[in-house]
């Protein structure tokens, strides 16, 4: 009899454990499938922050203190920049990174000069940010948004830094973003590995789990059967 009882107990160890270690497996992996989306946004934010701060010096050295007028952005010397790409040129040469300069148009930003082409090599200007847009309510109350946007259909980590004049009012915006295509793609990738892995661990541990609770019902219809043939 206290044998059985011994395997009973070592049974119901057993399954406690094997629960426990499912569970633990489980929010190990949630927990590291988070940290690795962390590393990425750090790392992301750091590189986009160091790049609309280069981006603006490259606007101020190519164009002087923007100004508005003639429903457009206005150099130093009172030439629209409107259509002029040699500054977001020198962004995708020396950054590698897409940027656009917005004017402010009523209540929305118009692209009016680009690096960001369309499926068919055309430059993407005269379209607008976008009510909806993730960045236009920070944008709109003067401040700078950094985080993932949408652009043509594809994930970009951005940065939108509003252009303002000698009043402090936002009269435009600048934009640069790198595409995250490739770096989703490859935590896609490690993803789809140890979810496979955490597959067959949870599922050698469900067998051994099933493997124990039979264990102990068999245990149980032991004790039974032998209370009845020996009651006393």
């Amino acid at each position: 009899m206290m044998k059985l009882s011994r395997t009973k107990i070592v049974a119901y160890l057993g399954m406690i454990a094997l629960l426990a270690s499912m569970i633990m497996g489980l929010l190990g992996y949630s927990n590291s499938n988070k940290h690795i989306v962390e590393i990425k946004n750090k790392l992301l934010y750091r590189q986009i922050e160091n790049n609309i701060n280069l981006t603006i010096k490259y606007l101020i050295n190519s164009y002087g203190n923007l100004t508005q007028g003639d429903g457009t952005l206005l150099d130093s010397e009172g030439q629209s920049i409107e259509g002029r790409y040699g500054m977001v040129d020198s962004i995708l040469e020396d950054l590698g990174d897409e940027s656009t300069i917005f004017v402010k148009e009523n209540n929305d930003f118009r692209r009016i000069s680009t690096n960001i082409r369309s499926n068919n090599n055309e430059r993407v200007i005269g379209t607008y940010l976008g009510k909806d847009h993730a960045a236009y309510n920070t944008v709109m109350q003067g401040e700078v948004y950094i985080g993932e946007a949408e652009i043509l259909g594809e994930g970009y980590y951005t940065a939108y830094q509003p252009i303002k004049d000698k009043n402090n009012n936002v009269i435009g915006l600048l934009f640069v973003g790198t595409p995250t295509e490739e770096l989703d793609n490859l935590i896609e990738v490690q993803d789809d590995r140890m979810n496979a892995i955490d597959t067959a661990i949870i599922i050698f541990r469900g067998i051994s789990l099933g493997s124990l609770i039979i264990l102990v019902g068999s245990s149980a219809s032991e004790n039974r059967l032998r209370k009845e043939q020996d009651p006393l």
